[in-house]
């Protein structure tokens, strides 16, 4: 994802080349890169490793200067560390992919508050109730406004994002001065330019207590908790990219422990560890007396969340337990809108379904009828349809939401927004490697929490049909992948061509290698009968055509496999060429509804 971790290995990798290209003056020694400074000219005083485990390091024995690569690309090109980052990303030829995601939220810029320093009520209670110095009051930007503080959410840029204010009493909620902002982080103004690491913590002032013990620290804006509570992490993804160290300091109780889960698991469990303090928070601590030592002790042991190998049968009673009884309310998977499946299928995370079918079948429409109900569901689904353009999936899949075939402008505009808070597309039309096509599903899981992906179709990845190991390794990567990420993954394959024409394909229909199958935890095949099409278009009336639906469905869905589920087997459905919407015998007509819109406002004239 070419944040600052992967540049840095990509820069050590190649380290001689990037010392000639720093220091052109210097000369290879053995096994260093020789220069007179960090000037670039001829010398010897400064030496940069080229190989082995510290390859990329380097040291100017006259100046005392030393570190890394990235470091010394600071020092050569006399530039910032985050500018340092985007040269070197050039410098690499590594770009940030991004999967399309139009139309974007719009902010509104607060008005700056109308406050000053703080030398009254607000001082006072900062100082000597929370123990916080002048010097980090005056670093943060702090305002005062009568007995009210003022929390100025500032961007790296200097920019205003936010401003929060709140009583200067114990016990007392900020809140935001202005209506639709911008949700970043707090304390952008107090981070030096250099840094590389980072402390996270869940207010404001345990912000700022953070810095009295000599810390570099920012706050999330909207305290612990899951979901919307880290919706910041869209918003400051990419300025985050340059630490390679990121200590999350949530609260020690339970909303905090759930922010620090979803924010390690977006941030990247490589560089993010869960530290815990020896009271509440680092305010707490501040005022009980903690020293900065003790602090300094509780980063050294802070623990990563990375998986902890071999565990004991009861280690899972939880988990075994939630599988037979889960608690209400939990998240086990999405299901169908198909009222008689109900949640006989789940699509759980951390699994592939595999979806096949005779070419023009409808299993890609079908995942288009489910994908519009997920987002109902709170869903976040990353299509990357390689078969259909960005639009064209849109426009199926405005159907879907609003149920009819011709819809107005403004209801067109309103579905479009409904689907934007759970659909985003990746526009590519043609073949894609399944390298590439993963790098842009962790920057969507990562930056916007995509918990669903869809694949559509396994032919347009760019493996020949005959290349079984091509199909097989590929298999492989996209389930380690959804396993690891805990999410699941939608992936179309086609039926072979043969003599079942009257059925739902099975799973030793599905084209390819037999790994394809093998590995899909949930097999679901579509069968179309065009019979009932041609009878119902061959029908002389309305009741006819009532009579040809009534008897038998047009398509069938089969579960041919659910590995962890108690149901396979076939339900019937009905298509409506109108609205591209399937329903069920448990699905009376029109019974789904998305949007709240008269009949005027939804057709078009």
């Amino acid at each position: 994802m070419a944040e600052i971790t992967e540049l840095k290995r990509m820069l050590a990798a190649k380290a001689q080349a990037v010392a000639e290209h720093l220091l052109p003056g210097g000369a290879k020694l053995g096994n260093e890169w020789r220069a007179g400074s960090v000037a670039g000219e001829k010398g010897e005083s400064l030496g940069v490793h080229l190989s082995g485990e510290k390859a990329g390091i380097w040291a100017d024995f006259a100046t005392g200067e030393r570190g890394d690569l990235i470091d010394l690309w600071c020092a050569a090109k006399s530039v910032s560390l985050p500018d340092a980052l985007e040269q070197i990303r050039a410098y690499l030829g590594v770009q940030r992919p991004q999967p399309a995601r139009d139309p974007r939220p719009s902010y509104t810029r607060p008005p700056r508050p109308v406050c000053g320093k703080p030398k009254g009520r607000v001082r006072d209670y900062l100082t000597e109730d929370r123990n916080l110095p002048d010097a980090v009051l005056d670093t943060y930007r702090v305002g005062e406004d009568g007995d009210t503080i003022i929390f100025p959410f500032i961007l790296p840029d200097g920019e205003l994002a936010m401003a929060k204010a709140r009583k200067a009493e114990d016990g007392a909620a900020p809140r935001p001065t202005a209506a639709n902002c911008e949700p970043v982080l707090f304390g952008w103004q107090a981070i030096p330019d250099e840094s590389r690491m980072v402390v996270l913590t869940e207010g404001e002032i345990d912000a700022m207590s953070w810095y009295a013990y000599g810390v570099p620290a920012l706050s999330v804006p909207y305290g612990g908790g899951k979901g919307a509570k880290q919706k910041w992490i869209e918003n400051e993804y990419d300025r985050l990219d340059r630490f390679e160290r990121i200590y999350v300091s949530m609260d020690m109780d339970g909303p905090g422990e759930e922010a620090a889960q979803e924010i390690i698991a977006r941030l990247g469990r490589h560089r993010c560890l869960r530290v815990e303090l020896p009271h509440k928070d680092a305010n707490e601590c501040l005022m009980e007396g903690i020293s900065a030592i003790q602090m300094m002790d509780c980063l050294r042991n802070a623990k990563s969340l990375d998986p902890e190998g071999l565990r004991r049968a009861m280690d899972y009673h939880d988990e075994v337990v939630n599988l037979f009884w889960p608690e209400p309310g939990a998240h086990v998977g999405y299901t169908t809108p198909y009222r008689k499946l109900g949640d006989k299928l789940t699509f759980r995370p951390g699994e592939v379904t595999l979806w096949s079918g005779a070419s023009g079948a409808g299993k890609s429409q079908i995942l288009s009828d489910c994908s519009v109900d997920w987002v109902r569901q709170g869903s976040r689904i990353c299509v990357s349809s390689l078969e259909m353009k960005a639009s064209q999936t849109l426009k199926r899949m405005v159907k879907q939401a609003g149920g009819i075939d011709r819809p107005s402008e403004p209801y067109i505009r309103s579905t479009l927004e409904y689907l934007d808070h759970g659909i985003l597309l990746y526009e590519r039309v043609g073949k894609a490697g399944v390298e590439p096509l993963l790098e842009v599903f962790d920057y969507a899981r990562a930056k916007y929490g995509c918990d669903q992906f869809v694949i559509d179709s396994l032919m347009r990845l760019g493996i020949a049909s005959d290349d079984y190991n091509g199909q097989e390794k590929a298999v492989f990567k996209l389930v380690d992948w959804t396993i690891k990420n805990n999410v699941h993954m939608h992936l179309v394959a086609h039926a072979r061509k043969g003599d079942k024409t009257t059925a739902a394909p099975e799973t030793e229909d599905i084209k390819g290698a037999m790994e394809i199958g093998a590995n899909a935890f949930n097999i679901v095949t579509v069968y179309r009968d065009r019979s009932i099409e041609d009878a119902v278009q061959k029908a002389e009336s309305d009741a006819e055509k009532r009579r040809i639906y009534d008897e038998r469905p047009g398509v069938i869905m089969n579960v041919a496999k659910q590995r962890n589920g108690d149901f396979e087997g076939k339900v019937g459905l009905w298509f409506d060429q109108e609205s591209y919407r399937y329903r069920s015998s448990h699905d009376p007509l029109g019974s789904r509804r998305y949007l709240e819109f008269s009949q005027h406002e939804r057709m078009s004239a």
